[in-house]
């Protein structure tokens, strides 16, 4: 698992890449023949998921156990990465805070708030400075769907999805001179494990599959800023920037979420 590196040797760094998004991420890479790093709180199924790559795909795959909500954690990956060149960065790590928002614990939200916005900041920092030594990187960012309005029931992970949006959007000019190309994508549903409260039973909404929005996403990466994977996610995205008002498409995403869910509604 742990093979034997040369400093010389690119690698692609995705975070929060143990399952979902991330891992399909780090699977698609792998099938591009990238050494890729892995980093994720779950020590079990790093190690799982990065020998099954390594032994499938015949490429070289690091984990690093990071919490990207600690200092400590974000230290973790700068120290263990220092005599890489990290040439693709993945800031897919994230967590949904979910519910009405005075029954939600604040120390979950804040986490979020360290997990979501915090964490890219710094890794983009970091490596952003890296990249502009050498010439030349990438980074992407996952937001979402819902980063452009804010949303009922979802309204602290709406913003901080926003705020990434934002950043991304910022560093995507300033970075240009640098040669270091950075994009955003923003995903609709798509079935992950981020929540066990989700139920897509009631919407008329089917949702993606994670391997296809890593696989859309890095096909986009250099020719779009702002990717949307699926046409229905597309379709609520133009329709809410041009057809309704903020208000109205805050209105219409606060029902969908109603339905979406409903099964941690009940319970509460």
């Amino acid at each position: 698992m742990n093979a034997i590196q040369t400093k010389n040797e690119e690698w692609a760094l995705v975070t929060g890449s143990s399952s979902g998004i991330g891992l399909a991420f780090a699977e698609e890479l792998c099938k591009q023949k990238r050494n890729v790093i892995l980093v994720a709180r779950n020590k079990e199924l790093l190690i799982k998921e990065s020998k099954r790559l390594e032994d499938h795909y015949k490429v070289k795959v690091r984990i690093i156990v990071a919490d990207l909500t600690e200092k400590s954690g974000l230290e973790r990956i700068f120290e263990q990465t220092k005599d890489l060149v990290i040439s693709l960065l993945i800031n897919n790590a994230g967590k949904e805070d979910s519910g009405n928002f005075l029954d939600i614990d604040i120390e979950d939200m804040n986490k979020s708030l360290s997990l979501n916005c915090q964490a890219p900041l710094s890794l983009s920092h970091h490596f952003g400075n890296l990249m502009k030594k050498s010439g030349e990187g990438e980074i992407l960012f996952v937001s979402s769907i819902v980063a452009f309005q804010g949303i009922p029931l979802i309204a602290n992970y709406a913003a901080t999805k926003s705020y990434v949006l934002i950043l991304a959007e910022g560093l995507a000019s300033e970075f240009k001179p640098f040669n270091i190309n950075v994009s955003i994508v923003a995903p609709g549903f798509t079935k992950t494990n981020l929540s066990p409260d989700i139920s897509f039973s009631g919407v008329p909404i089917k949702p993606a599959l994670a391997s296809d929005v890593a696989r859309t996403s890095l096909d986009a990466r250099r020719m779009k800023l702002l990717f949307i994977p699926g046409f229905i996610n597309k379709l609520l995205f133009y329709s809410g920037k041009y057809i309704q008002t903020r208000k109205a498409n805050t209105a219409s995403f606060g029902k969908v979420f109603k339905k979406v869910l409903h099964k941690k509604m009940e319970s509460v």
